[in-house]
């Protein structure tokens, strides 16, 4: 126990001649966490749990041999008076046990005054559940009875059989997933469709309620109890939910992981027998319910359950491996306890952290558990609004006073009138009133480096097509794929012998024509000038067949690496006019193409620097520069290459009925810029890229709110 508050307090004529103790049917559980050991007490009919350490234990215990509390009090310090508690930490663990309602005593009024009474506590618990309205749980019946009867029938799946029984339902299902891949994603673009919704969502309330069942159980086949079942309301969403917190008196914590982890473990199980099902069952409103399982089960494991940043299974499942009960609580004791030694220089508080190493775990788990939360709260928002406008303003502005309003009047509060604060009220008004107009400043005047991010494809300079320009029969392959060539050389040759007769043709009809010309004796000339003007129309025919005739031997249109991995294909058929045979590009000059959407144009025009930096796929701790960068200012609607489009694995809209995927939905403009590739480095012809474009300097404030505004118009086309 702390004695931080000094052996003796202000408080202790309130509770020294009170006659406590714990209320009959309570358990004291012992429980050992990093090797320090500490006492859980346990009701089993208030299911009230409350952890206390070994010098607040020997405490309680004193209390039910002795009259009053100075009695017990006096005891404690005769067996143990290195241990035992002081006069403060009693008043702290009397308040907190009456809070829990584990106490019983003659003089409940002199506690009263320490603490709430317990009607306040439970309103206070109601006012904090309304309050939570998008994660509103309604109690609705106790399934005890009900598991008890049927423990039997489902206890062998937490046995050693059961978990090889599901390691093979898994591996099954792995496989199956892995043959039917493709067809998995082609069904999953019509998920969110009108008409797949009510099995999605019949879907996610019949593995959701299997979840909640693989937590009772769980703590049904250890000996506790499960005394509420029930809705709550998920973003408006009823979804069942099962009280296991009896899993908290659990001695051993490989207990308590386990019913934490049982509810994944039942949707994994059950994702797999629906994966499987889907894999081998024909079209039909059941496959596509097995389908829908399979992905809610799986989603919900990975982005919700299992992610220890939200207070779900994994948060639990976490506390216990680390053996850090109430880690978020802890948390922001350490957070508080920081601002209030460090800011507003309150000595004499005990730091919540036993070692270094938890007092940066716990730093961490407290930012990076907010940031997913704001993060997934974002995210929640975006989805709701896409469907429901009004209700996602709506919800956005609850959050908003709930997470911004209601912690910043608390906090104020708490700097204008803590009693923590009483003797250093004025630094905290100060450091208080002064960090907000710091951060206001630095938010709206201080500038700083600003940057427009797009995506974009790397194009050789110079990069030509090489199309048949007649049709022929492939005659032979001149200069392999792969090869460097020049301007002008062969690479491939074609026949076509309808081609070459038709020129024959010609040539022997031009020769006849000409010895008619010669042989001419006409008086007038009326002859020679039908036969003139019928030679100038065979000249042209002569010329064009020549030009066809010498497309079919095809050479480089320019200098650089002849690519035509594809020409095989052409070597039993006749290959038709126009077809693609390759390309060739140059490997010295590189340009990079990026693809800006027409709400952020006149900004970029008039704003954007001649350089720029870009980071490839598959190379991204490089950073590539860019130079002469250049708007085109002309809307277009062709892709430079298709990967830039959504169906290639890009951002950019594109146009459905289009098959190509290279028509994007909406015009967009071009930047056009130099790419300079770093020595020792490579880079190819339609590798996608990251351009981190340079604009003006901008206070950060502004640079979010021009991200947020971008974020509407892309989602809501505001």
């Amino acid at each position: 126990m702390s004695t931080a508050n000094g052996v003796f307090d202000e408080s202790w004529y309130r509770v020294k001649d009170c006659r406590l103790r714990l209320l009959p049917g309570i358990e004291l559980v012992r429980q050992r966490f990093k090797g320090e050991q500490w006492y859980v007490v346990c009701d089993k009919l208030g299911h009230q749990y409350f952890r206390i350490r070994p010098e607040a234990y020997k405490f309680v215990c004193h209390l039910e041999n002795e009259n009053c509390v100075e009695d017990a009090w006096n005891e404690a310090l005769r067996v143990d008076p290195e241990n035992s508690p002081s006069q403060g930490d009693v008043v702290q663990l009397l308040s907190q046990l009456y809070r829990s309602g584990l106490l019983r005593g003659d003089r409940m009024a002199d506690i009263e005054a320490l603490a709430e009474v317990r009607k306040t506590e439970k309103a206070t618990k109601t006012k904090q559940q309304w309050a939570s309205f998008l994660f509103l749980k309604i109690p609705l019946f106790n399934p005890d009875p009900f598991l008890k009867k049927t423990i039997a029938l489902f206890s062998w799946c937490f046995a050693p059989f059961g978990f090889i029984v599901w390691l093979l339902v898994l591996a099954f299902g792995v496989q199956a997933l892995a043959l039917n891949w493709g067809e998995f994603k082609d069904v999953s673009e019509g998920l969110l469709g009108l008409s797949n919704l009510p099995l999605l969502y019949l879907a996610m309330i019949i593995t959701k309620t299997l979840h909640e069942f693989g937590h009772a159980y769980a703590c049904r086949r250890y000996g506790r109890e499960v005394p509420e079942m029930g809705v709550m309301l998920l973003v408006f969403n009823p979804l069942p939910y099962m009280d296991a917190s009896a899993s908290y008196a659990y001695t051993h914590k490989h207990r308590r992981v386990l019913v934490g982890a049982a509810g994944m473990y039942v949707e994994i199980f059950v994702a797999g027998l629906a994966i499987l099902y889907w894999a081998n069952a024909g079209d039909g409103t059941m496959s596509r319910l097995a389908y829908n399982m399979a992905i809610t089960a799986s989603v919900s494991t990975i982005l919700f359950n299992l992610n220890p940043l939200l207070r779900f299974d994994g948060y639990h499942i976490l506390t216990d491996l680390s053996e850090t009960p109430n880690l978020q609580m802890r948390a922001q004791q350490l957070i508080k306890f920081a601002v209030n030694r460090y800011g507003f220089g309150l000595r004499g508080q005990p730091v919540p952290a036993n070692s270094l190493g938890e007092v940066v775990g716990l730093t961490t788990f407290f930012f990076a558990s907010w940031i997913y939360r704001m993060f997934l709260l974002v995210s929640i928002l975006f989805f709701v609004s896409k469907q429901w406008l009004i209700a996602g303003v709506i919800i956005a502005i609850v959050f908003a006073v709930m997470w911004l309003v209601v912690p910043i009047v608390k906090g104020a509060r708490y700097v204008i009138s803590g009693t923590e604060l009483m003797n250093n009220r004025s630094r905290a008004v100060l450091v208080s009133a002064g960090s907000i107009l710091a951060i206001a400043a630095f938010l709206t005047w201080v500038p700083l480096p600003h940057y427009f991010r797009t995506d974009g494809i790397v194009q050789s300079n110079p990069f030509v097509n090489v199309y048949a320009g007649t049709a022929g029969e492939l005659v032979s392959i001149d200069t392999p794929s792969g090869s460097m060539v020049q301007a002008g050389q062969l690479l491939v040759s074609f026949r076509n012998p309808e081609l070459e007769q038709e020129a024959h043709l010609v040539e022997l009809e031009y020769e006849r024509l000409l010895l008619l010309i010669r042989s001419d004796q006409s008086v007038d000339g009326a002859q020679l000038e039908g036969l003139l003007a019928k030679k100038e129309a065979l000249l042209v025919r002569r010329e064009e067949a020549k030009r066809r005739l010498a497309e079919l031997q095809v050479k480089a249109p320019v200098s650089g690496r002849w690519i035509a991995p594809g020409l095989h294909e052409y070597e039993d058929g006749m290959v038709a006019r126009g077809s693609p045979l390759g390309f060739v590009r140059g490997e010295r000059e590189f340009r990079f193409s990026a693809v800006v959407r027409q709400k952020d144009v006149d900004r970029l025009f008039t704003e954007i620097g001649d350089t720029a930096e870009v980071k490839l796929f598959g190379q991204e701790n490089v950073t590539m520069q860019l130079s002469k960068v250049t708007p085109i200012p002309a809307e277009q609607s062709q892709l430079p290459s298709a990967s830039l489009g959504v169906m290639g694995g890009g951002n950019v809209g594109v146009n459905t009925n289009e098959r190509s995927g290279s028509t994007s939905s909406e015009p967009f403009f071009e930047i056009r810029s130099t790419l300079h590739v770093p020595e020792g480095q490579i880079a190819n012809h339609g590798q996608r890229g990251v351009a981190r474009l340079r604009l003006p300097n901008l206070p950060l404030g502004r640079q979010w709110y021009l991200r947020v505004r971008q974020a509407f118009q892309k989602e809501y086309q505001l």
